[in-house]
């Protein structure tokens, strides 16, 4: 019983690079087989679905080869599998801090069920704001505020939703890697690699972890596009407009579209060249054969039989770009969003910049090697998918919050492409040889992970005051103080603060900024804060430009001590009300006026 279990998780289907129509049921002749599948050492007789081509292999490897049975070994996966997974969740464990994003979701959430009006606009800033106030994460907003004040688990309740969509997320890349070719061994061993890139998207909880679980299952749809199947479209469709709704990284799944439709009309221009390149005289040039194939009317209805669904697909997926709350507006915003420098957001910063840079570096540039490997042992077109992982690569080396996107395409795809390489051969023959030692090994990483994740415990989300408080600790104690005395005005808090306090505080006080940046807030009102907090030339400004009742000073805030101290020229009209061991509230009028 439990082993028909484990088969059904682990089993696999046909992968699509078997059913490339190019390749005739049996082709004759060493010449024509070394062109379609350049395996050098192979016989003339090559069965589609029953020999995969390579390159410079000794022997054929038969498609039997990636199928799990009674008789494989089917423990050794469940274990590799269950100490892969043990391994990200301890990798993963420290980040049950609620972050700040999750706040403002929620915040703007709770106020459209208490109103019953969505609010386009903003609601809780006293600065100059933007309108409408496109708050493109609002679904997932919904979805925090559900399971956190309306279920009976409380912040928990986000832990909870956060580990469903893990689980969500590791099955089905291993799914679209098995369909992509990929041995289970070789995806469970490879996998630890890109961790240090791919735990960006798996704080608790950002609506980019939904962009992740959205991008592998329109992966996996299109694995059914590879072998002539239409029908994911009626799935695909619903998940783009609530994908759209929750994060604006639905953008990526609408590039991915885009690279997919060109890799597939690639494919089709490449049978037509060859077959154009066979039936042509041996004097003829490459060039010639190029002009006739584009010239030739079989190849446009060629390219309409298989590509027409993806062409009806583009003016549908526009459509569904209205379906939001604020309309076309948010097309416009998401135009001026993209092209926005970030300057001052860590997480857009380049990947050299992350909190390990050497662990995230090294990672990274193996992760690579291992494309540059698999496209020096096999042809490119045979790597489906292999520009857009190109351009994930690079979007994760420009920006750090881009690297869990890399990652979770380079699961996808690059353990299929490594798998019949002699690397991918070699790993999965000495691993099933010492197959004893791989099972102790991956009890002691499960013993070992699971033990460090209910240590941290990943398993309670925690509101912190006492980490980093300049960058990830919220302004509990100060909250709490002007909550007891249930006092009323404008609240001037740092970047990762405001969403907390409008949580907390709303509709009584309002906030200078919060994390929404462009979402809601003019471009002057972040570099006015930086100057203050860094008590850069000037700071006594920004305390004289807005109408501040509170200031809350992280204190090891540059603006603490001549704040605290009364030494600016400005100083003297704030009083230090509130203080504890990381954040000072100040205030220049009496608490409950």
């Amino acid at each position: 019983m439990f082993s028909d279990v484990l088969r059904l998780l682990l089993r696999v289907k046909t992968p699509i690079f078997y059913l490339d129509k190019a390749v005739t049921p049996t082709i004759q002749g060493k010449r024509n087989l070394c062109r379609v599948g350049r395996d050098r050492g192979a016989s003339s007789s090559f069965q589609r679905e029953v020999m995969i081509p390579f390159l410079n292999l000794s022997k054929t490897w038969t498609a039997s080869n990636l199928l799990i049975n009674r008789r494989r070994d089917v423990l050794l996966y469940a274990v590799l599998a269950i100490a892969t997974a043990a391994m990200f969740l301890a990798y993963i464990a420290r980040m049950h801090d609620v972050t700040h994003d999750a706040f403002h979701e929620m915040a703007l959430a709770r106020e459209w069920f208490l109103t019953g009006k969505f609010p386009t606009d903003d609601l809780f800033a006293y600065t100059p704001t933007v309108s409408p106030a496109v708050h493109h994460e609002w679904a997932t907003g919904v979805a925090l505020y559900w399971v956190s004040a309306m279920s009976p688990f409380g912040l928990d309740g986000v832990i909870l939703l956060k580990l469903i969509l893990v689980a969500i997320l590791g099955v089905t890349l291993y799914r679209v890697a098995r369909c992509n070719g990929a041995h289970p061994i070789v995806f469970f061993l490879l996998a630890p690699i890109v961790f240090p890139v791919l735990w960006v998207g798996f704080a608790t909880l950002r609506a980019q972890l939904f962009t992740l679980v959205a991008i592998a299952l329109t992966l996996l749809m299109l694995q059914s596009d590879w072998r002539g199947q239409r029908k994911w479209i009626l799935f695909w469709i619903p998940l783009y407009i609530v994908w759209l709704n929750m994060h604006a990284g639905f953008v990526v799944g609408l590039g991915l579209m885009g690279f997919h439709f060109l890799e597939r009309l690639l494919s089709i221009v490449k049978k037509e060249l060859h077959q154009e390149d066979s039936a042509s005289k041996p004097n003829q040039g490459l060039l010639k054969c190029f002009q006739r194939v584009l010239l030739s009317k079989h190849l446009y209805r060629k390219a309409y039989e298989e590509l027409w669904h993806l062409f009806a697909l583009a003016p549908i997926a526009i459509f569904c770009l209205y379906l939001n709350p604020w309309g076309w507006q948010y097309v416009s915003y998401l135009i001026k969003a993209i092209a926005m420098p970030r300057p001052l957001i860590l997480e857009w910063q380049p990947i050299w910049f992350t909190y390990d840079p050497m662990t995230t570096l090294l990672t990274f540039g193996c992760s690579v090697l291992l494309i540059v490997y698999a496209a020096k042992e096999r042809r490119w077109d045979r790597l489906r998918g292999w520009l857009f992982c190109l351009l994930a690569a690079y979007m994760a080396l420009k920006h750090i919050r881009h690297g869990s996107i890399y990652a979770v395409v380079w699961l996808a795809m690059v353990p299929a492409w490594i798998t019949p390489t002699p690397f991918g051969r070699s790993l999965v023959r000495f691993v099933r040889d010492t197959r004893q030692n791989w099972l102790r090994f991956s009890g002691f990483a499960i013993a070992v992970s699971i033990g460090f994740a209910l240590y941290q415990p990943f398993y309670r989300a925690t509101v912190p005051d006492n980490v980093s408080p300049s960058s990830l600790g919220f302004p509990k104690g100060a909250v709490d103080y002007l909550e007891s005395r249930q006092a009323q005005g404008n609240v001037m808090t740092p970047f990762h603060c405001g969403a907390y306090v409008s949580w907390r505080l709303y509709p009584a006080v309002k906030v200078s900024l919060d994390g929404r940046y462009e979402v809601a807030y003019q471009p002057q009102v972040m570099e006015q804060h930086r100057s203050f907090y860094e008590a850069a030339t000037g700071w006594q400004e920004t305390l004289a430009a807005y109408h501040h009742d509170f200031v809350i000073v992280p204190r090891d805030a540059a603006v603490y001590e001549p704040l605290r101290n009364k030494t600016a020229p400005t100083a003297g009209n704030w009083s230090c009300i509130y203080e504890d061991n990381y954040f000072a509230l100040f205030s220049k009028v009496e608490v409950g006026t």
